[in-house]
C-alpha cells in the first residue's frame, strides 16, 4: 500500500489532521463507515467525496489520528479497496467543530490515482428486505451503500446521485430519512429508492403492426409481470430482459424445443450459453466445483465460472444429458452464474429450473443497453421484452472466470470487475493505450492505471462508435490530457485508425507522441507489468490466434526476452511459419489452414480428407506456389490445424472453438501419454514430425491430449533453453511469463502449472487481467510510459 506521512507534533497535543484514501472508495458506504466509526470514538471534524479521493479532517491527537487510520486500514466497509492513503497535520479551522459530520462532496477535478466504482451484487441484507412486509417487498431495485448499480449507471465524478442516472428519480420522504441517517445501512446508498419513488418496470410484447405494452399503477405490482414473464419462460418463450449493464435472452435450460429456436433465431449452432442457476446446490448436480469456484460464484462481482461438466450424472442432475449438451455442444465445460440482481431473484421465485442466459447483442459487439436498439437489431430473436425506466449509461457485460493452474483467472472483464485500475504509473506523461481489434479495451496511464471494461470487436461500425463514447468518459474524468497515443502496429485495427485521428485533436489530447507497438510485445510488456515484474530479466511465451509482426508476417507462436536494463524485448523462440491460405477466411475454414501447413512443412497430402474444404484445391495449391500468401507464426492457427487433421473439427464457427474441443478430447482420455515429437534448432519450433504423427493418429481424444501435452512441454523446452542461455550471469532465478488467448485453455495450463513446478522454474500468468487481446491497451500504456521516461530511447 503507497502511504504519505508528514511528520506531527506531540502525541497529547489537539492539532488538526487530515486523512485522504485512494482506491475503490466510492459507491461501498465509505463515508457512513467513516461517519459511525468516528462518532463512536468521539472524534470531531468531518469526512467528503473528493473527486477521486475520500478527505477526512479530523480534530483530535496525533495517537487518536493514527488509531483511526489504522483501524480504517485493517477493517474497511465490505468491498471497498484502499490502494493509497496520506496523513498529515493541517492548521484547524478557525471554528473548531462541535460534532462529526458528511459535507457535500467536491467536485473540482484531481488527477492523482483516478477510481470507479464497481457494480455489485446485491446484497444478502437487500434480499431480505424484499421479502419483508416493508415498502422494499418485491421491489427489484432495493438497494444499500453496499451492493447495487454503480459504474453502469454513473455519468461522471464524484459518485453523487446528481452525477448518476438516479438523478432522474426523486427520493420519496423516507428514502430521504434513510440516506440522512446515520445509523442506517442505506446512508448516502446514492441509488437508493423503493416502492414509493420506483424505478418502474413495463413488459413490451412486439408484433408485426405494433408493440403492446404492459404496465401496472403501482409499482408493488410489478412483481406480476415477473410471474407473468416466469410463466412464458416455462411455455418455451424466449424473453428479453434489461439487467445492470444491458438486456439479456432468457430462455428455460429444460425446455428443448426453446433451447433450439434460441440457438436458431440467434444463429449459434454450437458456441455455448451461460447457464443461470437459482442455486450452488443446482449447479452441483450437473458440474465440478472447488473453494475458489465456489467463492467466485458467490462474490460480489458475481461473474460466469466456467467449471468442468460432471460426467454420469444420472437422474440426479436438474438438467438433462440432451439439454447440457445443446446449451454447451461437444465442450467438456459450461458457464454458471448465480442471480446478481433484484429482477433475477424475483423471476426465481416463481421458477425452479435455470435458465439459458446470454448477453442481448450482435456477436462480436457489446451488450445492448437501450430498448429502440434492442428492436433493430435483434427483432425476432425473442418473445417480448422486460424492460425498466432508468437509463443504463455503460454497457457492461457479465464478467467470466475459470480456475487455471491454481488459480481463478479472468477471461472477459465487465460487470463487478470493471473498469479495473492497477498501480502501474507514468509519472511523466499521461499515456493513452487504445488496444487491438478484438476484445478491444483502452488504458489510461498517469498516477495510476485505468483499464475500460470489455467493448467486444471492433469490426463493425455501431462497436467503434461506442468505443469512442467510451473513450471520450474516460478522458474527460481527467484534467490532464494525454501526451502519448500508443496504437497497434496493425494499420487497418480500427484502433489504429483512431490513433492517427486522435493526433491533431488538441480538445482531447496534448499530443507529442505517437508510437506504435507489435502485438505480442504488448502482450508480454502486459503480464510484466502485471506481475511487477518489469525490473528484472525475463522469458515470455506469448501465444495467440493473430497479431502483425514486426516483419510483416502474421505471429502467434513467440517467445521473448526481455533485458531490463536496456529495457528492451529480442523475439527468440517462433513458431516455424505456414501459408495461411486466404487470408482470414482460412481462421473459419480451417481446412485451408492444414493445407497451408502441410505444404509448407513437406508433408503428403494425399490421405487428408479434402470434402470439406469450399475451395478448389489446385486453386489453392497455385495460390501456394506463386507464394501470394500472407505466413503465420501462430500457435492459435495450429491449433486449428490439429484440430482438423485430427478429424475433431471441420470449420469454426466461434473464437478459440478448436482449442474447446482439444480440451474436450483430452479429458475423455484418461491414461498418461507422451507428447508428440517436436525440434527447436536456432529458435525456430519445428512441428514436422509432431504432424506427420498427427495425420495417422486414429484415436482423437489420444489425440488431443498428446498435442496438449505437446504444447506445455513445448512451452518448459522453451524456458529451459532461455534460461540456460541467459541465466549464467543472473543472481537470482529468472521467471517466465505467459500470455496470449491460448492461455484460456484450462488443460494446457493446468500441465504447465504441474511441469513448471516440478522441474522449479518460476512462472506468471495474469491474475488480474485475461491473457486475451483485452490486455493489449494496458501493455501499450506500459511500453509507451517506459519509452517516454527513457527520453525516447528505442525498446
Amino acid at each position: 500500500m503507497k502511504s504519505a506521512y508528514i511528520p506531527i507534533l506531540k502525541q497529547d497535543v489537539k492539532n488538526a489532521y487530515t486523512i485522504e484514501l485512494f482506491g475503490v472508495i466510492q459507491g461501498v458506504g465509505f463515508r457512513p463507515f467513516v461517519y459511525r466509526g468516528a462518532t463512536s470514538l468521539n472524534l470531531k471534524g468531518y469526512v467528503q467525496n473528493r473527486y477521486n479521493s475520500l478527505f477526512i479532517y479530523l480534530e483530535s491527537t496525533q495517537a487518536q489520528s493514527e488509531q483511526f487510520l489504522q483501524e480504517i486500514l485493517h477493517n474497511p466497509p465490505p468491498n471497498a479497496v484502499i490502494q493509497g492513503y496520506t496523513i498529515s497535520q493541517t492548521p484547524a479551522l478557525n471554528s473548531p467543530c462541535s460534532d462529526f459530520k458528511i459535507l457535500p462532496s467536491r467536485i473540482d477535478k484531481q488527477d492523482d490515482m483516478l477510481f470507479l466504482p464497481q457494480d455489485l451484487a446485491i446484497c444478502q441484507a437487500c434480499l431480505n428486505d424484499m421479502r419483508r412486509d416493508s415498502r422494499f417487498k418485491d421491489y427489484a431495485f432495493t438497494t444499500c451503500s453496499y451492493c447495487g448499480a454503480r459504474h453502469s449507471i454513473i455519468h461522471a465524478l464524484p459518485y453523487d446521485r446528481d452525477n448518476t442516472s438516479m438523478r432522474e428519480f426523486k427520493k420519496c420522504k423516507d428514502c430521504e430519512r434513510e440516506y440522512h441517517t446515520p445509523t442506517n445501512r442505506r446512508f448516502h446508498a446514492q441509488p437508493i429508492s423503493c416502492n414509493q419513488c420506483a424505478i418502474r418496470m413495463r413488459l413490451i410484447i412486439p408484433s408485426l403492426k405494433k408493440s403492446y405494452i404492459f404496465a401496472y399503477p403501482k409499482a408493488t405490482s410489478d412483481v406480476l409481470l415477473l410471474a407473468f414473464v416466469a410463466q412464458k419462460i416455462m411455455e418455451g418463450k424466449i424473453i428479453a430482459i434489461k439487467g445492470v449493464g444491458g438486456f439479456n435472452l432468457i430462455a428455460s435450460a429444460t425446455n428443448i424445443q426453446a433451447i433450439m429456436s434460441l440457438k436458431k433465431r440467434k444463429n449459434r449452432s454450437k458456441k455455448p450459453f451461460a447457464i443461470m442457476f437459482k442455486n450452488l446446490q443446482d449447479i452441483a448436480s450437473v458440474a465440478e466445483m472447488n473453494e475458489m469456484e465456489k467463492n467466485a460464484l458467490l462474490s460480489p462481482q458475481a461473474p460466469i465460472v466456467l467449471l468442468n461438466k460432471r460426467h454420469k450424472q444420472g437422474n440426479n442432475g436438474i438438467l438433462s444429458e440432451q439439454a447440457l449438451e445443446l446449451i454447451a455442444p461437444q465442450v467438456a465445460s459450461i458457464g454458471a452464474i448465480l442471480p446478481y440482481n433484484g429482477i433475477m431473484h424475483l423471476l426465481f421465485r416463481f421458477l425452479k429450473t435455470p435458465l439459458i442466459f446470454t448477453s442481448a447483442n450482435v456477436s462480436g459487439e457489446p451488450i445492448i443497453t437501450r430498448f429502440n436498439e434492442l428492436m433493430d437489431k435483434l427483432s425476432g430473436v425473442f418473445d417480448m421484452v422486460l424492460d425498466y425506466d432508468r437509463e443504463i449509461t455503460h454497457a457492461l457485460d457479465d464478467s467470466i472466470v475459470r480456475c487455471m493452474a491454481g488459480e481463478i483467472r479472468p477471461l472477459r472483464l465487465g460487470r463487478g470487475y470493471t473498469p479495473i485500475f492497477l498501480p502501474f504509473k507514468s509519472e511523466e506523461k499521461m499515456c493513452l493505450g487504445l488496444g487491438a481489434q478484438q476484445k478491444s479495451s483502452i488504458s489510461l496511464a498517469y498516477k495510476n492505471t485505468l483499464i475500460s471494461p470489455y467493448f467486444g470487436d471492433l469490426h463493425s461500425v455501431d462497436s467503434t462508435l461506442r468505443y469512442e463514447r467510451e473513450l471520450l468518459f474516460f478522458l474527460h474524468l481527467y484534467t490532464t490530457k494525454p501526451k502519448m497515443v500508443v496504437s497497434d502496429l496493425h494499420p487497418q485495427y480500427a484502433s489504429s485508425l483512431l490513433a492517427k485521428n486522435l493526433v491533431n485533436n488538441t480538445a482531447l489530447l496534448d499530443l507529442s507522441i505517437l508510437l506504435q507497438l507489435s502485438h505480442h510485445k504488448a502482450h508480454f510488456y502486459a503480464i510484466l507489468a502485471e506481475s511487477n515484474a518489469l525490473n528484472n530479466d525475463a522469458f515470455g511465451i506469448i501465444w495467440d490466434g493473430t497479431g502483425l509482426g514486426e516483419d510483416g508476417s502474421i505471429w502467434g507462436g513467440e517467445g521473448f526476452w526481455y533485458d531490463c536494463d536496456e529495457m528492451s524485448m529480442s523475439r527468440i523462440f517462433s513458431l516455424k511459419p505456414f501459408a495461411l491460405l486466404g487470408g482470414e477466411v482460412s481462421i473459419k475454414e480451417i481446412g485451408r489452414l492444414a493445407l497451408g501447413l502441410l505444404w509448407s512443412y513437406g508433408i503428403q497430402t494425399q490421405n487428408l480428407a479434402v470434402e470439406h474444404i469450399r475451395e478448389n484445391i489446385s486453386l489453392l495449391r497455385n495460390a501456394f506456389e506463386s507464394k501470394v500468401f500472407l505466413r503465420t507464426s501462430s500457435m492459435g492457427r495450429l491449433i486449428d490445424c490439429v484440430a482438423y487433421l485430427l478429424g475433431i473439427l471441420e470449420a469454426q464457427s466461434y473464437e478459440g472453438q478448436s482449442g474447446a474441443l482439444l480440451e474436450s478430447y483430452a479429458l475423455r482420455e484418461k491414461a498418461e501419454v507422451l507428447p508428440y515429437p517436436f525440434s527447436i534448432k536456432e529458435g525456430v519450433i519445428d512441428c514436422k514430425e509432431m504432424i506427420e504423427q498427427i495425420l495417422i493418429t486414429q484415436d482423437k481424444a489420444k489425440g488431443a491430449k498428446r498435442f496438449l501435452e505437446s504444447l506445455a512441454h513445448m512451452a518448459l523446452d522453451m524456458s529451459k533453453e532461455a534460461l540456460a542461455h541467459r541465466q549464467v550471469l543472473q543472481r537470482e532465478k529468472v521467471s517466465v511469463f505467459f500470455s496470449g488467448g491460448v492461455f484460456q485453455n484450462k488443460f494446457l495450463c493446468d500441465r504447465i502449472h504441474a511441469l513448471f513446478k516440478k522441474h522449479n522454474i518460476p512462472f506468471y500468468m495474469h491474475k488480474h487481467l485475461p491473457c486475451n487481446d483485452f490486455n493489449i491497451s494496458f501493455g501499450q500504456v506500459v511500453f509507451g510510459s517506459m519509452w517516454s521516461e527513457n527520453k525516447g530511447e528505442k525498446q
